[in-house]
């Protein structure tokens, strides 16, 4: 079965990457020069319409030389328009007969603008990709997505964007960590808030950002501090309008979905409210996930898929942002759930003792969780005048819950004798409310290039938590016999911090093309930790056990004083820095009545150069030392045996840890061929890192500590190519290649043990639009997972992952669609009963309504083999699991589903011919 599988797979990647070459494809080309002294013109650009209807067949670029081809153009009659800054643009009648192989157009001149230019409009013609310093920038209207599709379809069609099932974007193989919207956040820093909510016909260009911190983007000087953001510009006849949409759907097995949103933009205003509820596992508001809105159509009807258990939610909130007066811009959000989740879930795991001493653990679990959360988040920006601004950023929250678990549990010896056996119960309660924020006040002075800047944070976070814990353990003895162990205790947790810090930014021009940056920081954080343990009484929980009670305080502060260079040059920059920092720890058990007190220096250097080789080709590296401090979980020294047979213990003399973080990143897109590449390198190497030690006792109780060590470190690579098969974007082939290697050191009995792994996954995906009828998007992917072992180098694993994947749209006469999607997964090498090969199909058949076709009615079955299954390999350096978690599985569901589109004054069709790029000349 392995074997086909992988000769599957690797057959869908082959027809992938060959089906280029099996096409006969018409080529039109031509020559364009100045009319005047007859030099080439380059980068002109170049565009193919129909002449019924002024659709744009094809886009190209010229070359260096000025020379232009089109390639794969059916018969038809065309108009040649091409556009050329600073020139006159120019139309040409083309007739494409069944018999034509090559139409060469010979030279083609174009005239300088002339007096009488204002009669002509001129059409701007975009590339699909543009690459610009810290930025990747995708023109939406290149990217065909479906009618009424969410931002979520419209990313999954980008080069070197992946989403995963849980909405999860990654760009590059890096999160993506925040989302704007015409530069303005939505909803906070949560990306699927509008990935999930937004429709993509109002979008115009897709912004990837390397985003800086506020306080470097106004100084130009890198301080490390860089997030993977997206910006999402709005078109400008869809920033006067009114939209939105409302869905209710009803299932068997009670399956429910319900969301509504509405948003009106005017111009700087955004309003956005939102709400909705469903026991359809979608853990986030959105219409994709509640039962496959994804579209008119529905798109992937991924409801349930990715997520674990089964769960109950409702969510809400508002988005409101707008300039309220001059050099005045607010940006303000509330959102709020409420999710109930149950889960089961079975595990196999085989631990590591000594390269000839092992022992298995088979437990089985199930839990009930209630979760409530509010949040606030806030973005005030105001220009005081043309020299000074400030900017706020105050966020707040609140979540509260409650948790039911048991499980059961059985060790078992190398001979896999029972050595114990155990039930547990666990009941917990908590609360957390949570205040932070940051200002930013900026400076400028007469002199270019001379800024001063002052930066604050600050935050307040408490974590009140109380836990009923309840355990019958057996226990193998020496005679044969067995020793039962009980266990009943009332622990209390009372978590609390406190944060203030401030970084202080001067800039001065040294030379004409050179700034210098001065920077002070100080930072405090005071931590508090009470935990409070107590013993079942007669009656009730009154009995306070010392020895798992401690209350502790901890207090981390530094100072860091930094210089760095910055050098701007005409197609690269470089910044060259280097920090002092001193770091000062002190610890307080007030239950023991002592103190510890750590003092540490940090040289953390700090280097980053961008280069462009051309206008669509640039490269990144980037180098930056950065101190990790231990948590206050693994400080406290002070047991958890909230599971008997695994106990925490704290350790009060951890040091800092201390990341070197290096990078490289490499983008380029070739106009002419409309080929795209990207690819990054990673690597992170740390200095005392804290990992935990490990024992494993005869009755196979573990105690893990955290500890310090060196020599850990990781790498990765990734790839991104994509390439249309014509001209006119409709037929397209992406290709990624990952490859991660990752160094672990780990105690287990007071043994180093070195962890090796490697992780290689290849894929493609194959993206086909025909006209207004029929899209269609496939994949394939191989994953290989790679573990070896310095001291059991018998416990040395191997093993793969397989995936297919296919999408489908059909549109038919009188508003019907239907269209569905197939996921395959095939896992091997694992424990026996988890080498599972499943198949996750949906399926839906909708029907549009009313004159503008605001309505839609479907049917949707999820799951259709009733095959969805949740399995998971862990490899860790003393043990391998293998579990397998609840999920949702097969159910149906009818909706409807009504959409609101009204811009100018307006009423769009929301069904129909769809979006189109359209031309006038």
């Amino acid at each position: 079965m392995k074997r086909r599988v992988l000769l599957t797979v690797v057959s869908v990647i082959a027809i992938l990457t060959i089906a280029r070459a099996q096409t006969k494809q018409l080529q039109i080309t031509g020559r364009l020069i100045d009319y005047s002294n007859k030099e080439p013109l380059p980068n002109a650009a170049v565009a193919l319409l129909e002449v019924k209807d002024s659709v744009i067949a094809a886009t190209v670029v010229a070359d260096a030389k000025g020379v232009f081809s089109i390639t794969g153009t059916k018969p038809g009659h065309y108009i040649l328009v091409v556009s050329y800054m600073g020139y006159q643009q120019l139309n040409r009648n083309i007739q494409v007969q069944d018999t034509s192989r090559l139409i060469a157009l010979g030279t083609l001149t174009l005239k300088r603008k002339g007096l009488t230019l204002n009669e002509v409009e001129i059409v701007d013609i975009k590339p699909p990709i543009t690459i610009k310093e810290d930025t990747v920038e995708y023109n939406a209207g290149s990217f065909k997505t479906r009618e009424n599709a969410l931002l979520e379809e419209l990313l999954k069609k980008l080069p070197g964007i992946q989403v995963e099932k849980d909405g999860t974007i990654k760009a590059n193989g890096e999160t993506v960590k925040k989302v704007l919207v015409d530069g303005k956040p939505f909803f906070g820093d949560d990306p699927k808030m509008a990935t999930r909510n937004l429709p993509a016909d109002i979008v115009d260009k897709i912004q990837l950002i390397d985003r800086k911190s506020d306080q470097a983007q106004f100084t130009g000087i890198a301080d490390g501090e860089i997030e993977k953001t997206l910006n999402f510009t709005i078109k400008p006849d869809r920033k006067k309008g009114v939209f939105g949409r409302a869905s209710v759907g009803y299932g068997n097995d009670e399956r429910f979905a319900v969301n509504a949103s509405m948003n009106r933009f005017r111009q700087t205003q955004q309003l956005s409210i939102l709400g909705g509820g469903n026991n359809t596992n979608n853990t986030g508001f959105s219409f994709s996930d509640g039962f496959g809105f994804n579209g008119g159509g529905g798109g992937k009807g991924g409801t349930g898929a990715g997520s674990t258990g089964l769960s109950r939610n409702w969510n809400g909130g508002i988005n409101y942002s707008d300039n309220l007066a001059k050099g005045l811009r607010i940006t303000g959000s509330y959102f709020m759930s409420d999710m109930q989740r149950e889960n089961e879930r079975r595990s196999e795991r085989e631990n590591r003792h000594k390269p000839d001493s092992f022992s298995y653990v088979n437990s089985n679990s199930a839990s009930l969780s209630n979760n409530r959360n509010h949040r606030i988040n806030a973005r005030i920006e105001y220009d005081i005048d043309s020299f000074h601004s400030l900017i706020i950023n105050p966020n707040i929250s609140y979540s509260s819950g409650d948790n039911f678990s048991e499980s059961r549990t059985t060790t078992l010896n190398n001979n896999r004798d029972t050595v114990n056996n155990g039930r547990s119960l666990n009941k917990t309660t908590a609360s957390s409310p949570n205040i932070n924020g940051t200002a930013l006040f900026r400076k400028k002075f007469d002199k270019k290039g001379r800024t001063f800047s002052t930066n604050v944070n600050f935050g307040a976070n408490s974590n009140d938590r109380e836990s009923i814990n309840q355990s019958q353990t057996s226990y193998l003895q020496r005679n044969g016999s067995f020793r039962n162990d009980t266990l009943d205790q009332k622990v209390i947790q009372e978590n609390s911090s406190k944060t203030l810090g401030v970084r202080m930014s001067y800039t001065e021009p040294v030379f004409t093309d050179r700034f210098l940056e001065l920077n002070y920081g100080y930072s405090y954080n005071f931590n508090s930790s009470n935990r409070s343990t107590y013993d079942k009484g007669k009656e009730d929980y009154d009995l306070l056990n010392d020895s798992l009670t401690n209350a502790f305080n901890n207090v981390y502060s530094n100072h860091q004083a930094g210089l760095s260079l910055m050098t701007q040059k005409l197609r690269y920059n470089y910044t060259l820095g280097v920090n002092l920092q001193f770091n000062n720890l002190d610890s307080r058990n007030i239950t023991k009545d002592s103190t510890l007190q750590q003092h540490t220096v940090n040289i953390s250097p700090l280097a980053q150069m961008n280069y462009n080789f051309s206008k669509n080709r640039r490269m990144r590296l980037s180098y930056r030392g950065q101190t990790q401090q231990p948590t206050l979980e693994q400080l406290q020294p002070v047991p958890d045996n909230s599971n008997p047979l695994f106990v925490r213990l704290g350790n009060p003399d951890l040091k800092p840890s201390f990341n070197n973080n290096l990078s490289v990143n490499y983008n380029n897109f070739d106009p002419v061929s409309m080929r795209s590449f990207f690819a990054s390198l990673t690597g992170t190497f740390t200095l005392n890192k804290i990992v935990n030690n490990t024992a494993i006792n005869d009755q196979g109780i573990q105690t893990s500590k955290p500890v310090n060590v060196s020599g850990n470190y990781n790498v990765n690579a990734y790839m991104v190519n994509g390439f249309p098969l014509n001209k006119q974007q409709k037929t397209s082939i992406n290709s990624n290649t990952y490859a991660g290697l990752t160094r672990d050191v780990s105690f287990l009995n007071n043994q180093k043990n070195f962890t090796q792994t490697l992780n290689i996954t290849q894929g493609a995906s194959f993206n086909y639009v025909y006209k207004e009828v029929f899209d269609l998007a496939a994949g394939a992917n191989v994953n290989y997972n790679r573990a070896r072992f310095s001291n059991n180098k018998d416990n040395n694993t191997n093993y793969f992952n397989y995936g297919l994947s296919l999408d489908f749209n059909l549109n038919l006469p009188g508003g019907v669609i239907i269209g569905g999607d197939i996921d395959y997964t095939a896992n091997t090498g694992r424990t026996e009963g988890y080498n599972l090969q499943y198949t996750l199909a949906n399926a839906f058949v909708s029907k549009t309504l009313f004159k503008a076709k605001q309505g839609l009615i479907k049917f949707q079955v999820f799951d259709l083999f009733n095959q969805n299954v949740s399995v998971n390999r862990t490899v860790m350096d003393n043990y391998t699991e293998d579990s397998e978690t609840k999920v949702l599985q097969r159910y149906f569901m009818v909706s409807f589903s009504y959409f609101l589109n009204r811009f100018g004054g307006k009423a769009l069709k929301v069904a129909g011919e769809g979006p189109r790029n359209k031309m006038r000349f």
